[in-house]
């Protein structure tokens, strides 16, 4: 019978599909993600692992499961697995699609929260300092009439888009290669603008990029010092595309308004995974523990996508999105590629 290894809990749907596929182990501790020794010992007689984004499948994992075949991750990207050790083994590693309708909702749910300032409102009432109605003791920022920028219009940055279109926002936009005049006209009538522009212009930053050698610390202390005082951003892409102790400083001297995180420099599973820690005494920004895609139909889908895959590899069919299709003698996919 084929076994197959799952490092923490899914939802169960996915988690009874594949117990019609074969003998399936799930580590049973949910507070607290799995050591590498129990992992090591947990691979060995595993032929096929499921992939999760806070346990890192390296060479030393890829080599101990003996009897490998595939890794399914429920991922979109998976670089915690090493991809070119289990191509050695020729063991194919499958992903999931990126959740983007769902990232881009969460990416304008961060936008409005932080324009209307909504946890300092609640923490503001619960301390009991309301006093008044219609008075300057708590003030927010409407979105319609202002400049949104969004700085990568890849799928995500332009689903939201047209979220903020309509609320009647005027939305700028920088990537690599323009858009045709028909997409910007698509998204809402969206405007070219060069990074400085797209900086000293809006009055709400999404950033939306995805993360290369070019975007790694892109945003930095000269582009977050053009932005308007009143200005507010917003990372949802990849933490290392922020420079967190320019947005830090510029926050804490109140140089911009405000702004919301949901990605960071540093993340699971390095140590103390989350944002710079002058950011967490701050009331001007947002921070969430990267939660973009965790609604729970959506954790739902791409957790049964994985194990669809595994139903397909054991059915004899190809997974879809390999991430090393060298293993069907195929032309290897890109770093950046993958996302």
């Amino acid at each position: 019978m084929t076994k197959i290894f799952v490092p923490q809990a899914i939802p169960e749907p996915a988690a009874d599909l594949l117990r019609t596929l074969g003998e399936v182990t799930i580590f049973p501790h949910a507070d607290r993600v799995i050591s590498e020794p129990e992992l090591l010992e947990a691979v060995r007689d595993k032929n096929i692992l499921y992939a999760m984004g806070e346990i890192p499948y390296d060479s030393k994992i890829i080599d101990a499961a003996k009897d490998l075949k595939f890794i399914s991750a429920m991922h979109s990207s998976a670089k915690f697995v090493d991809f070119a050790a289990a191509t050695q083994r020729n063991v194919p590693v499958a992903g999931v699609p990126h959740a983007t309708k769902t990232t881009a909702e969460f990416t304008f749910a961060l936008l409005m929260a932080t324009a209307w300032r909504l946890p300092e409102a609640d923490t503001f009432l619960r301390d009991g300092r309301w006093k008044q109605n219609q008075s300057m003791a708590f003030m927010g920022s409407r979105l319609y009439d202002k400049n949104l920028g969004i700085l990568g219009m890849g799928q995500i940055g332009q689903m939201v888009a047209r979220k903020a279109a309509a609320c009647d926002m005027r939305i700028l936009y920088h990537k690599r290669s323009r858009l045709s005049t028909a997409e910007e006209i698509a998204l809402g009538s969206a405007e070219y603008r060069s990074i400085d522009d797209l900086f000293m212009e809006s009055d709400f930053i999404v950033l939306s990029t995805i993360l290369t050698n070019d975007t790694k610390g892109l945003v930095n202390e000269r582009l977050i010092s053009m932005m308007k005082p009143s200005a507010i951003l917003i990372n949802t892409s990849r933490g290392p595309v922020l420079d967190e102790v320019a947005l830090e400083k510029a926050l804490r001297e109140n140089r911009i308004r405000g702004a919301a995180l949901d990605v960071y420099q540093n993340e699971i599973p390095e140590p103390n995974p989350g944002p710079l820690e002058g950011l967490l005494d701050l009331p001007n920004v947002i921070l969430t523990p990267h939660i973009g895609t965790a609604a729970r139909e959506t954790r739902e889908e791409i957790a049964m996508y994985a194990a669809k895959n595994i139903e397909r590899f054991l059915a004899g069919e190809r997974p879809l999105n390999i991430f090393n299709p060298e293993v069907y003698g195929e032309t290897a996919i890109k770093s950046e590629q993958i996302g």
